[in-house]
C-alpha cells in the first residue's frame, strides 16, 4: 500500500473518531496505561545496486529500485498520559509484530540475459519508545503528534544466477529509526478508549560491499545500498489504571 493511501486512511479515522467523541460522556484522564494494536506496515525506499571491475571499472551497469513490501502488524504498548488543560503529554514504549519481505530479480548485464540477479531485504519486528503531544478537543478525545524512535534489524542478501558472477552477500544489521507519527484517542468507557495512529520510522542508508574473482580477470566488486523506510497505520484498544 502506497504511503498517500495510509495516509488518507488513517486521517480518514482520526476525523471520524473525534466525530463519535463529541457525542461521547466519558472522559480520559491523566495515569498510566497500556494496550494491543492491529493494523499494516509498508516498507518502502530504496534499494542501489553497482559492480565494478578492476579491469574494465563499472563494466555492469547501475541498478536503482525501490523497496517495497506489506504485512499485517500487531503491537503491544504500555505508558503514562499527563492531562494539563487543554495540551495532553504522554511517554510509552511498544513492540510491534510485523514480516515484511522485499524481493526483486533483475539483469546484471544488458549484453547477458541469463545473468539474473536477485537481491532481498528483510525485516520481523521492532521495538521503540514514544512521546505524545497533542490537544485535548473535549473531555474525551485528544489529538497527538508523535516523536519516538524504533530498533528494527534488517537481513540484506544479493545473489546471483550466473557462473560469470561470484559476488555474494547476506548481512544481517540492527537500525534504529526516528519515528514521527499522528494519533487520536477517544474514550469508550470509564477506563477503556480507541485510538488509531499512522507512524513513519525513517532508517538510516546501509551499504554493504563483496569482492571475487571475476570471469575473464580482474576482481568484481559489487555494492548493494538500501535506505528503508517502514510506514504503518493500526487502530488500539487502551486500558487505563
Amino acid at each position: 500500500m502506497k504511503k498517500n493511501l495510509l495516509v488518507s486512511l488513517c486521517l480518514g479515522t482520526m476525523f471520524a473518531a473525534a466525530s463519535q467523541a463529541n457525542a461521547s460522556t466519558c472522559q480520559i484522564n491523566s495515569g498510566a496505561y497500556a494496550g494491543i494494536s492491529a493494523g499494516i506496515s509498508h516498507l518502502s525506499g530504496k534499494s542501489i545496486f553497482n559492480q565494478s571491475n578492476t579491469v574494465a571499472v563499472n563494466s555492469r551497469p547501475y541498478n536503482a529500485g525501490k523497496l517495497s513490501a506489506n504485512s499485517i502488524a500487531a503491537a503491544v504498548f504500555g505508558g503514562y498520559g499527563m492531562k494539563l488543560g487543554s495540551f495532553w503529554t504522554a511517554a510509552e514504549l511498544f513492540y510491534q509484530f510485523d514480516n515484511l519481505k522485499n524481493k526483486d530479480l533483475f539483469s546484471g548485464e544488458d549484453t547477458n540475459p541469463a545473468a539474473r540477479l536477485t537481491r532481498s531485504l528483510k525485516s520481523s519486528g521492532a521495538w521503540g519508545g514514544a512521546l505524545h503531544l497533542g490537544y485535548v478537543i473535549n473531555n474525551s478525545c485528544v489529538a497527538y503528534a508523535i516523536a519516538g524512535a524504533e530498533v528494527r534489524r534488517f537481513k540484506v542478501s544479493f545473489s546471483s544466477a550466473s557462473a560469470q558472477n561470484a559476488n555474494a552477500i547476506s548481512k544481517n544489521y540492527t537500525s534504529i529509526a526516528f519515528v514521527p507519527g499522528l494519533g487520536v484517542r477517544f474514550s469508550l468507557a470509564k477506563n477503556l478508549s480507541l485510538r488509531t495512529e499512522y507512524k513513519y520510522a525513517m532508517h538510516r542508508s546501509k551499504s554493504f560491499s563483496d569482492t571475487a574473482n571475476a570471469a575473464g580477470g580482474g576482481r568484481d566488486t559489487t555494492t548493494l545500498k538500501n535506505s528503508p523506510a517502514v510506514h504503518s497505520l493500526n487502530l488500539g484498544l487502551v486500558y487505563s489504571f
